[in-house]
């Protein structure tokens, strides 16, 4: 009856037996299974089909039949049906074909149209009969519910073990599970000494980033056991920055059994192809929450602040969040909100100071020009700038001691692990001694092999012992009596050392983001002000005032002369009143700059016309010039100058610098250039010597 069904036609064309295992496991453990698909080459030869005729579809192996996206050899198969070179497509189950019941369905549908025949172990089936379709359609629905029922029993399985704490998928770098299921800390100190200090740092660095970007500078090495390898099996990598991520955030430091972290979202794509993705839930959404569960790393609360501080510069996604410390001067980017809107501000620069502006209000009213607020922040800043120094200076002393006792035990962490990738390296090269000496000499290739992997196990130990060495040479970072006895006077000097050049923007905007939770801005159209609500960490609230606009300002007489010669080095008259006027420095009158008015200021005051030639023979140059000739950007030029690096001469702040063409060649100067264009934001070279305050 089987074979009364065969055409001639369908032995010209080809017979497709396809082979398919749902998981890399099945692959790895279920060999009798593909022996059993395999048998099915077979079969089909006994329907009829010649060898040359018989394809063998077995790419898709360890991919799962509930779709068939990703599956290449099912996709060439459903493309060869549509082309009528197919007379037959073979499984030893139909459901290997696939088990969702609409892409069997389509499947059916081409075979009938095709006449394509189906075949299992047990018979033959043409679609085109009516009785044959109806069976095959029960077994596609059958399979698509058989596969729900499995998938249904296996989470509720792995549910109620979780819900116990026993269900452990894989365990992070520092813990193992010698005795499931309990889970412990890792019984290397070395690898817990590891662990130990990525949580330790993260709590001295404003974000992840940087974090990554010390251990990288350290290049350090994180402890991790392979899945499937046994917890002895130790290896020591190089981290990327998602696993230091999720090192810092993962619960499990903190004793925390938690499941549910993410959830699986089953979406269409747009040719009807379904897709899985895993997105992050809040934890309120988490199915599994058991605190004290094993032994931690760090305390609940100290995790809580970690996610905090994630989250916090989290400022591509969450639209209220502070963001890290970025690269600019400002100290209040990221913490004013709009009164208004109540949309965070944003912070833009000029060679005016910085300017705040909420883009709230365009974003609402679907108009690009509109804006809640905008105002400029210089002047508020050095307002809020007394209010920190008055906060921080009592504790300025402690703080300097704390920071003297943090790098003391770095120093030692530090030290400790270089003896430990120290010991680890010596470990292996005892292993790779011990196996080349076992080894009988006849065995040539073998020995030689082994002794290959004696030498790399010697070059690395070598390497371990040089960088101890390099390490123990270095001057510790330890302030010596004398910088102790300056520590006692050390809130006297903080507001000079706040104002000095060398101190950067981003430790000042660390320390405020520490002392303040949240500026909320507003304009008080009645008084022309900009108005300041601070909320500080520890729950008091201040008000800021100040003036929106900036009154014009008058200069001396011998004041504004030194600014017009000055200026008239680098530009002509209408240039300087266009520069005057930027800078609101009115004339002596109150009014404003132009060209005619700059020239007779200059001539009554005896000061000589700006010359050209007279520019070029004395080499001043202005900032953009300076950033030409030595292929940096203008603000890199602004920052060397900012730091002491390279002198220029700027008669008024916001004026333009004259810069000398000689003082390019100066040493520093030289070294910062190079600094930059290696990638290095910062032109000073970093001090070992420097203390963190904080």
């Amino acid at each position: 009856m089987t074979h009364a069904i065969l055409k001639p036609e369908s032995l010209e064309r080809i017979a497709y037996v396809y082979l398919r295992q749902s998981s890399p496991g099945q692959v790895r453990n279920n060999r009798e299974g593909r022996l059993r698909q395999l048998a099915m080459t077979d079969r089909v030869a006994a329907l009829g089909w010649v060898a040359s005729k018989i394809v063998l579809l077995d790419g898709d192996t360890a991919r799962s039949g509930s779709s068939q996206h990703g599956r290449d050899d099912f996709q060439t198969m459903l493309e060869a049906i549509v082309t009528g070179k197919v007379g037959l497509i073979a499984a030893c189950e139909l459901s290997r074909l696939v088990r969702d019941n609409q892409d069997w369905s389509h499947v059916v549908r081409l075979c009938r149209f095709e006449n394509v025949l189906l075949a299992d172990e047990h018979r033959l089936y043409d679609p085109a009969d009516a009785q044959d379709r109806m069976v095959l359609g029960i077994q596609g629905a059958f399979n698509e519910f058989e596969l729900s029922m499995i998938t249904d029993r296996m989470q509720q399985s792995l549910r109620q073990k979780a819900q116990r704490g026993e269900q452990w998928d894989a365990l992070p770098a520092g813990y193992v599970c010698r005795h499931p299921p309990v889970c412990e800390k890792h019984p290397d100190e070395s690898v817990q000494r590891a662990v130990q200090k990525v949580l330790d740092d993260f709590r001295r660095f404003p974000s992840v980033q940087r974090l990554y970007a010390q251990l990288v500078k350290e290049a350090f090495q994180l402890p991790i056991v392979p899945p499937g390898s046994d917890w002895r099996d130790v290896q020591w990598i190089t981290p990327s920055y998602c696993q230091i991520l999720e090192l810092v955030r993962n619960p499990i430091y903190a004793g925390i059994y938690a499941r549910g972290r993410r959830k699986v979202v089953t979406m269409l794509d747009a040719e009807g192809h379904k897709h899985t993705k895993r997105r992050r839930v809040p934890r309120e959404q988490w199915d599994v929450f058991l605190e004290n569960h094993h032994v931690s790393y760090i305390t609940f609360q100290e995790w809580e602040r970690n996610v905090e501080k994630i989250a916090t510069n989290a400022n591509a996604r969450v639209p209220l969040a502070q963001g890290a410390a970025g690269r600019g001067e400002s100290l209040m980017a990221g913490l004013l909100r709009c009164r208004r809107c109540g949309h965070r501000l944003y912070a833009s620069y000029s060679s005016r100071g910085v300017r705040y502006k909420c883009r709230g209000g365009s974003r609402q009213r679907h108009a690009k020009s509109t804006s809640c607020l905008a105002f400029a922040g210089t002047a508020l800043e050095a307002l809020l700038t007394e209010d920190i120094l008055d906060v921080v200076s009592p504790a300025g002393v402690a703080a300097a001691e704390l920071a003297t006792q943090r790098l003391n035990q770095e120093r030692e962490q530090r030290r400790q692990l270089l003896i430990d990738r120290l010991q680890v390296a010596r470990d292996a090269e005892q292993r790779a001694a011990r196996e080349y000496k076992q080894t009988d000499a006849t065995y040539t290739a073998v020995r030689q092999a082994l002794g290959g992997e004696w030498e790399t196990a010697l070059s690395r130990v070598a390497e371990a012992q040089l960088r101890l060495s390099e390490f123990d040479r270095c001057e510790p970072d330890v302030p010596t009596p004398a910088q102790r006895a300056q520590l006692t006077h050390l809130s006297d000097d903080l507001r000079r050392l706040w104002n000095d050049p060398r101190a950067t923007g981003n430790l000042k905007k660390q320390l405020v983001r520490v002392l303040i939770q949240e500026i909320v801005a507003d304009i008080d159209e009645e008084r022309n002000e900009v108005l300041l609500l601070v909320h500080w960490s520890g729950g008091h609230h201040t008000t800021l005032r100040e003036s929106r606009h900036r009154p014009r300002g008058k200069l001396p007489a011998d004041d504004l002369k030194t600014v017009i010669d000055t200026l008239r080095k680098l530009m002509p008259d209408d240039s300087i009143a266009a520069a005057l006027n930027r800078e609101r420095i009115s004339t002596g009158v109150g009014g404003t700059w132009t060209r005619q008015r700059v020239k007779r200021f200059r001539e009554s005051a005896g000061i000589a016309a700006f010359s050209q030639k007279l520019k070029v023979s004395s080499g001043w140059l202005t900032q953009a010039e300076a950033a030409t000739r030595l292929e940096l950007s203008p603000m890199s030029v602004h920052r060397m100058v900012k730091h002491g690096i390279l002198p220029a001469e700027q008669p008024h702040a916001g004026l333009p610098m004259i810069i000398s063409a000689s003082a390019l060649d100066r040493e520093e100067v030289q070294s910062a250039v190079k600094r930059l264009k290696s990638g290095c934001s910062r032109p000073l070279p970093d001090d070992p010597r420097q203390l963190a305050l904080f």
